[in-house]
């Protein structure tokens, strides 16, 4: 996740597929429960992939890769 409150913010809501446990604590990863995922669209799924691939890339390939697509 690209910081503490975006993991806070999915993980929290117990309706949301999305969890943490706590070996993940101080990390800003996102675990999603398999079981849960046709819960999500497509839409929602993407968006989450896509931000956490952006705040790790470098901001060169992230401009890049952002203008390409017409953002």
């Amino acid at each position: 996740m690209p910081s503490e409150s975006d993991k806070q913010a999915l993980v929290q809501d117990q309706a949301s597929p999305f969890f943490t446990t706590p070996h993940f604590d101080g990390h800003l990863s996102v675990l999603v429960r398999a079981g849960r995922i046709g819960e999500l669209t497509l839409r929602q799924l993407t968006e989450v992939v896509q931000d956490a691939w952006l705040s790790q890339a470098s901001a060169t390939r992230a401009a890049n890769w952002l203008k390409a697509r017409g953002e």
